[in-house]
């Protein structure tokens, strides 16, 4: 897992399928923070810097409460509630499924404003989302990246590396499919999906892919030019 975020680019929207390792991703960085700042030993290459945080704050998993009449989506609220108003330079913020929980257009909505706040006060700030109008935010709110986790379409499986720069697709049919779900069913929601939707998630996944080709293209061509200095240096 390789994060770089600088100023002004201090917030990261992470997308990609479901069991891709997203949410590891949020709590590895999470405890790396928090064991840097105990003046613990953490599991980085020499030369990681990371910055001091006077607040680390995260909204994980899910929070509701019959006891607090807390609903999930209520829940959620609290938590993102208490980052809006502490958001400043010096604050980390770990979101996890940012616009979940209610409306999809409500939450796709709500998450956007809080991208844009937390961006203007220049909190730290990594998310993970699934729904395809925030991945279009990077491009439109200055101080958002994208990123996602990589995904073999071929064997159905998340392969838990992280890309820079690019948002992923779901693959919430395929994952539906490499556990079991019936073929009708698959078949069915298939037809039912809207085809922009459709266009683009195999778009991400053709960018997803063309990316892991350049990276491997430029690995072995690291490989190769290393050989070669030492044949010619021999």
């Amino acid at each position: 897992l390789t994060l770089a975020l600088e100023t002004p680019r201090r917030v990261l929207l992470v997308s990609g399928p479901n069991m891709g390792g997203k949410t590891v991703a949020l709590k590895t960085l999470g405890l790396t923070a928090l064991m840097a700042q105990a003046g613990l030993d953490v599991a980085a290459d020499e030369g990681a810097r990371l910055p001091w945080c006077g607040l680390v704050a995260a909204d994980i998993g899910d929070a509701q409460s019959i006891e607090a009449h807390l609903s999930t989506f209520a829940a959620h609220l609290g938590r993102l509630n208490a980052m809006a108003v502490a958001s400043a330079p010096s604050c980390l913020f770990l979101l996890d499924e940012l616009g979940s929980g209610t409306d999809p257009a409500e939450g796709a909505s709500l998450g956007r404003a809080l991208l844009k706040h937390f961006a203007r006060t220049g909190a730290w700030v990594v998310a993970t989302t699934h729904l395809g109008s925030l991945k279009r935010v990077a491009g439109e709110v200055a101080g958002v990246v994208n990123g996602s986790l990589e995904f073999d379409r071929e064997t159905l499986s998340p392969r838990f590396r992280f890309l820079a720069g690019i948002p992923g697709a779901s693959h919430a049919l395929a994952v539906a499919s490499r556990l079991g779900f019936p073929q009708a069913l698959l078949e069915r929601a298939s037809a039912l999906t809207p085809d922009e939707t459709r266009a683009l998630e195999r778009l991400l996944s053709e960018i997803g892919d063309a990316m892991r080709a350049v990276g491997e293209e430029r690995a072995a061509l690291a490989i190769a030019l290393a050989e070669a200095e030492a044949a010619g240096a021999s």
